[in-house]
């Protein structure tokens, strides 16, 4: 008996206790969470975004964002798409009040709403894909633009050159973005036009990010949408809450948190796309202070693209850029400015001089070219270059200047091109453009003094009037009338499409006023610098101080723009 009464005394005692404890707890429970429970609380959200087309229930095309009233990063393959990712700040909440029942659900505020466009019936719709549409084909020439660049690289350059890899890789997907463009653009154009119902859906996937692992996320579903409050209420796709996660906040409590939250910190929920936002685009790879450093690739929203090196946010050393309606730039960059590229010189380019009375006239002295000892031995000083190899290479093709204004006639003219044909040497003529007289009138002196044989490569204007010359002449539109017209009646008299030959400080300063002559004719440039003019090019003159044995002093050294199998091609193309 006396067991009995003990066992149960210490029966009460426990008992007591526990609900002494309990009571503890409850209160505990029920005074307001400190700031420091609500910290503990916290947790950072992705949402990932995209909007669906739906025709007659079912989804025909996927797109990644909407702005300006119009879609982007439109597909057919959703999981094609750069979806919009939004980094959110939010709250593990409890189900029940003082009792722990978090299972995982969190609160996030709605910031994210879908836009006005999910509301759009089917007649709204329609007016949408009619302007997307028109915005598609658009981009469609611009990538058009950017895939003829990069071939024009692919077609000129080999795999020895430092880049190339990059450029083969960027072609190929922009040649997927332009087959997927084209389904889209498809799927657009017959939903536009077609008497289906059409839907918008904005479609939304959320996942915890690891305060540890940034990599490792929790896949959340929706359960409600708080719309008088604008927060969103989450549960992990478990229905559990991680390990050491421990929550003291409702639901109200927690949306006012993250109200709170938001307007302390502003700026803080985080829109973009994969990577970062940077200089409106999307950058990803190395940083340094939230900024660019190191190796990585920029996508702009303009459409351009740059794959390459940074330093403190701008491009430095070697890089890629393109853009819609833009030349390709490859090369070296310092300080965001492309410096142009810098080649290799080996014996596997095609290498070529240019003569006129310069290479048989000095100081009163006559010298005889030597034909049979033509051999180019140094590529001029005038420069830094990069050779490699010793500098033995062969004279594979030789302009010869004809004719300069309509009077002035090269009396080695004659000598030198039968010479140069009659040694196996690829021959041209070329004309020295004059600001005193008209340009039909130069093209007649020249087509009457000149000659042009089977096999000879295309005719050549010389143009290197200086700033004051072509202000005499009545400035640069009528000096492009003169040029066009010599042009155009060259190629019309013998059937082959001249080349211009330019500085590159004339290209930079007047080409620009006649982008149709860079259009339309092969161009050929004297860039005396160490890096590649950056230009459309048939041919460059990279020294005037080269040295080549068998003539006497300096001589023009010039090389054509690709290799052997191009230079082939365009002798088939080109050539009389």
């Amino acid at each position: 008996m006396f067991h009995l009464r003990l066992d149960r005394r210490k029966l009460y005692v426990g008992g007591g206790i526990l609900a002494v404890l309990l009571l503890v707890y409850l209160i505990f429970r029920s005074l307001p969470p400190s700031q420091q429970d609500v910290d503990k609380s916290a947790v950072t959200v992705s949402q990932e975004s995209y909007y669906t087309l739906e025709a007659d229930g079912k989804p025909v095309a996927y797109f990644a964002d909407y702005a300006d009233s119009l879609f982007t990063g439109g597909s057919v393959n959703k999981d094609s798409i750069h979806t919009r990712h939004v980094g959110q700040h939010g709250y593990w909440v409890n189900r029940l009040p003082v009792v722990p029942s978090c299972f995982g659900r969190v609160v996030i505020k709605w910031d994210c709403r879908p836009s006005t466009v999910v509301n759009l019936k089917t007649s709204g719709v329609q007016n949408l894909l009619h302007r997307l549409f028109i915005q598609m084909d658009a981009e469609l020439g611009g990538l058009q633009t950017k895939r003829n660049e990069l071939g024009y690289y692919l077609r000129v350059h080999s795999v020895q050159d430092y880049g190339y890899n990059k450029i083969a890789d960027y072609h190929a997907e922009v040649l997927h973005q332009m087959d997927s463009l084209r389904k889209v653009m498809k799927v657009v154009h017959k939903a536009a036009f077609s008497t289906s119902r059409l839907r918008i859906r904005q479609q939304n996937r959320y996942s915890i990010v690891s305060s540890s692992n940034k990599k490792k996320q929790i896949v959340c579903n929706r359960l409600a949408i708080y719309k008088d409050s604008g927060a969103v209420l989450l549960q992990t796709a478990s229905g559990t809450t991680p390990l050491r996660v421990t929550t003291r906040l409702g639901t109200d409590r927690a949306i006012a948190e993250a109200n709170k939250y938001y307007r302390q910190h502003p700026s803080v929920v985080n829109v973009q796309p994969a990577g970062i936002r940077f200089d409106g685009g999307r950058y990803e790879g190395e940083m340094r202070k939230r900024v660019p450093n190191g190796y990585g690739k920029y996508y702009g929203d303009n459409g351009s693209f740059y794959d390459g090196h940074w330093k403190d946010g701008k491009r430095n050393g070697f890089g890629i850029y393109v853009a819609p309606y833009e030349y390709l730039q490859v090369g070296e960059w310092k300080e965001d400015v492309f410096k142009g590229e810098r080649l290799t010189y080996t014996a596997d380019r095609i290498y070529g001089i240019d003569l006129s009375r310069h290479q048989h006239e000095k100081n009163n002295k006559v010298y005889h070219i030597y034909w049979d000892k033509l051999r180019i031995t140094d590529l001029g000083t005038l420069s830094s270059k990069t050779i490699k190899g010793k500098v033995d290479y062969p004279v594979s093709f030789a302009y010869v200047k004809s004719t300069e204004g309509c009077t002035v006639l090269n009396a080695y003219y004659q000598a030198d091109y039968a010479a140069a044909r009659s040694h196996g040497i690829r021959t041209g003529t070329y004309h020295f453009f004059s600001t005193t007289s008209a340009g039909a009138a130069q093209a007649d002196y020249f087509l009457k003094c000149s000659r042009f044989s089977k096999g000879d490569l295309p005719p050549v204007l010389d143009v290197e009037p200086t700033d004051a010359q072509i202000a005499a002449m009545g400035g640069a539109e009528v000096m492009f009338r003169h040029i066009r017209a010599w042009m155009s009646r060259v190629q019309k008299q013998t059937g082959r499409r001249p080349i211009l030959y330019i500085s590159q400080m004339f290209a930079n300063t007047y080409m620009p006023l006649a982008p149709d002559l860079g259009d339309n004719y092969h161009v050929w440039i004297a860039r005396y610098g160490e890096y590649k003019p950056n230009f459309k090019l048939a041919y460059w003159q990279l020294s005037p101080d080269g040295k080549v044995r068998g003539i006497h002093g300096d001589v023009d050294i010039n090389v054509f723009n690709g290799y052997r199998n191009q230079y082939e091609d365009f002798l088939k193309r080109h050539c009389f």
